[in-house]
């Protein structure tokens, strides 16, 4: 048998992708990333910034992990991109106005 050499060879078509979407952080990646931003604004090791969480969220009645969401939720930018139900300390007030700019890996 002669194979027909005369048509092109079939390429394979990509499968369309799926969007993912996004889902909540859990809490050990909320801890990291609260701990993280205590960490670059105070110059603290991983000890005292979960020390300092907890001690905010005993003081405010809410567990580490409502804590550390309030921090992310804080230092994630002004009143129009937080959640409206973000507890709002005076101790991390001032801690976020002295955080360097954000920069975003990518424009969204």
């Amino acid at each position: 048998m002669i194979e027909d050499t005369t048509e092109p060879p079939l390429t394979p078509v990509p499968a369309p992708t799926r969007l993912i979407p996004r889902r909540r952080p859990d809490g050990r990646e909320l801890l990291a990333t609260a701990k993280g931003i205590l960490i670059a604004a105070r110059g603290c090791s991983d000890a005292q910034a979960f020390d300092e969480l907890l001690d905010v969220s005993r003081r405010h009645h809410l567990t580490v992990i409502g804590g550390a969401r309030s921090l992310v939720d804080l230092a994630a930018g002004p009143a129009p991109q937080r959640r409206s139900g973000t507890v709002r300390f005076d101790e991390w007030e001032q801690l976020i106005t002295q955080l360097p700019p954000r920069r975003h890996a990518h424009a969204s």
